[in-house]
């Protein structure tokens, strides 16, 4: 039965997920609507150009690399601030809870 489950959520995942409000919430709640969300998403660009006119190295491949290296730290940090203070849990956990019903409902289906 865990079999016909699984297949039957691969099929039905993505509409089972939109039908969720809460899931839809946290998930819109990963763009940018805000002149505080642009200003996060701004940041990464601003360290990568501070990061280029910087670098003490000579090489200017490696200065280009360090600097999208930056750009990618820093845009993960700024990701993790907007997660941490939007105060919602994450999608994984999200779309645990809600396979978790969904396999309760389908067994319950099952065994009628």
């Amino acid at each position: 039965m865990n079999k016909s489950f699984e297949e039957y959520w691969l099929l039905n995942r993505q509409q089972i997920l939109n039908g969720n409000e809460e899931y839809r919430k946290v998930r819109d709640s990963y763009k940018v609507v805000s002149g505080a969300d642009m200003l996060l998403y701004a940041i990464p660009i601003v360290a990568a150009v501070c990061m280029l006119d910087w670098s003490p190295m000579k090489n200017e491949l490696l200065n280009w690399l360090v600097s999208a290296l930056v750009a990618i730290v820093a845009f993960v940090i700024c990701t993790w601030v907007k997660t941490v203070t939007s105060n919602v849990r994450s999608l994984t956990e999200i779309e645990e809870e809600i396979k978790r019903k969904c396999r309760e409902e389908y067994e319950k289906k099952k065994l009628k």
